[in-house]
């Protein structure tokens, strides 16, 4: 009888410490989706709501934050769209590279008006041209420190201003300048 009892008292140790895969999937499952719900309703209070910015309401929000009257005339009304000719992904090689390293760069011109920006998007191989000449001819130690993008910028601006007939190229802008 002695073998009995120490027996007996091994088997319920055994089978309460192991968790066995019907318990999980009855327990576990279902606080796992209880959690995943309230992570997914609960991020967005605390993150807040994504931003709705667009072009307008940034041109808008930049003006009135230097202290100017948004286009479009008075405060009121709304904003005009802002003119700006983007050129995508442009990619070249930098002066001196022998083809081993390249730049990747997208280009925003604002213009005036909305006829100089159908002018500029009408000359697109020309711009194109332009930012290719003015660029591949930059060494890349050039290229690579910021400083200097503004006397780039004013060297793209002088040469593509000069393909407008109508209204003015305002500003150039870098939105992504990646060099490899």
């Amino acid at each position: 009888m002695a073998k009995q009892e120490e027996a007996a008292p091994a088997a319920p140790a055994a089978a309460g410490g192991a968790i066995s895969i019907k318990q999980l999937l009855m327990f576990g499952v279902p606080v796992f989706v209880v959690i995943c719900g309230l992570m997914i309703w609960l991020l967005p209070k605390f993150i807040g709501p994504p931003s709705a910015a667009t072009p307008e309401t940034t041109a808008a929000g930049e003006a009135s934050a230097h202290g100017e009257k948004a286009e479009g005339g008075e405060e009121g009304e709304g904003a005009a769209e802002p003119n700006i000719y983007i050129v995508k992904d442009v990619i070249l090689n930098p002066a001196g590279t022998n083809g081993t390293r390249f730049l990747l760069t997208t280009v925003g011109f604002e213009v005036s008006n909305a006829e100089a920006k159908r002018e500029i998007e009408a000359k697109d191989v020309q711009v194109r041209d332009a930012l290719n000449t003015i660029l591949t001819a930059k060494s890349l130690t050039t290229l690579s420190m910021p400083e200097n993008r503004d006397s780039i910028r004013l060297e793209i601006s002088e040469r593509v201003g000069k393909l407008l007939g109508t209204g003015k190229l305002t500003s150039v802008y870098f939105s992504k300048f990646i060099i490899q």
